[in-house]
């Protein structure tokens, strides 16, 4: 059964936060502009706070992907391990481009264990300010593990949508 609230349950956050950052790397998937998705591995951080969460994808900021989130600003984030444990987010997506988002997520990868958490110069990049990287923010309205699902109510609006094309 989904739950349908503005508002994921804990139990919902605990259990998806607890897959996703075992696993670590996920299948994360865009739309073309015809419709067409497009997958790609990623590795996404999940902080929560208060009863919201949100994914800091580190990415490269190419026109491809740009292109899709301008037409589709949308991701699913897929999980699986041969334990058979399941993890998926749909989620609204925005690049995050402010100095502030920046600083955080780098402290953030950089302050946690691996192999979750790593030091982001490997990527290529010497600062949070390196213009050969980016950040998604990632808000999920939909959560799913083999243990509970929850949507986002209909009365929630979702983050402005890009452009249809």
């Amino acid at each position: 059964m989904v739950v349908e609230t503005a508002v994921p349950p804990v139990t919902v956050l605990d259990e998806f936060v607890r897959v996703a950052h075992r696993v670590v790397w996920c299948s994360m998937a865009t739309v073309d502009r015809r419709g067409r998705p497009r997958s790609r591995v990623v590795h996404p951080y999940w902080e929560r706070v208060g009863d919201s969460l949100t994914g800091w994808v580190t990415t490269r900021p190419t026109p491809l992907k740009r292109a899709h989130l301008a037409c589709t600003p949308y991701v699913s984030c897929s999980y699986w391990d041969p334990r058979q444990e399941v993890a998926v987010a749909e989620c609204d997506a925005e690049y995050a481009d402010s100095p502030e988002d920046r600083r955080h997520v780098w402290d953030l990868f950089g302050a946690t264990e691996p192999p979750l958490g790593f030091d982001l110069r490997i990527l290529g990049v010497d600062d949070p300010l390196d213009e050969r990287f980016t950040l998604l923010r990632l808000r999920p309205w939909r959560l799913r593990t083999a243990e509970s699902a929850w949507r986002r109510g209909s009365a929630i609006r979702p983050m402005a949508a890009g452009p249809k094309g």
